[in-house]
């Protein structure tokens, strides 16, 4: 039983060729590889159009919620002004004029659009 334990202990496997700071400048060269690669990445990252890219979706997700809000907000505060006024609707006279070709002037158009 000794003897296959003296066998064993003499059949060890020599791993130190597989150390790589044996070899000082191939490890190196491979530790500067791995440095400029992350360093690349980092830059590439930090980039204004990657950065730009990574907010895109936030800020238009954000942006469209807004508009939303706002537009529920503004038929809310129309339908409740138009119930308050006894005024046309912009969009009514537009249709009116467009409707029966007329050209309003200048002062007739921007007062429409007003709400005047």
């Amino acid at each position: 039983m000794e003897d296959m334990d003296d066998e064993r202990m003499a059949e060890r496997i020599d791993f130190s060729t597989l150390d790589p700071s044996n070899n000082q400048l191939r490890w190196a060269r491979t530790i500067d590889g791995v440095v400029a690669q992350a360093l690349a990445e980092r830059r590439k990252r930090l980039s204004i159009e990657a950065q730009l890219l990574r907010w895109a979706r936030p800020v238009l997700a954000v942006a469209a919620g807004l508009c939303l809000v706002a537009w529920t907000a503004s038929l809310v505060t129309t339908s409740r002004s138009a119930q308050t006024t006894s005024q046309q609707p912009a969009w009514q006279t537009l249709a009116t004029w467009a409707a029966n070709n007329q050209i309003p002037e200048p002062g007739d158009l921007v007062g429409t659009l007003r709400g005047n």
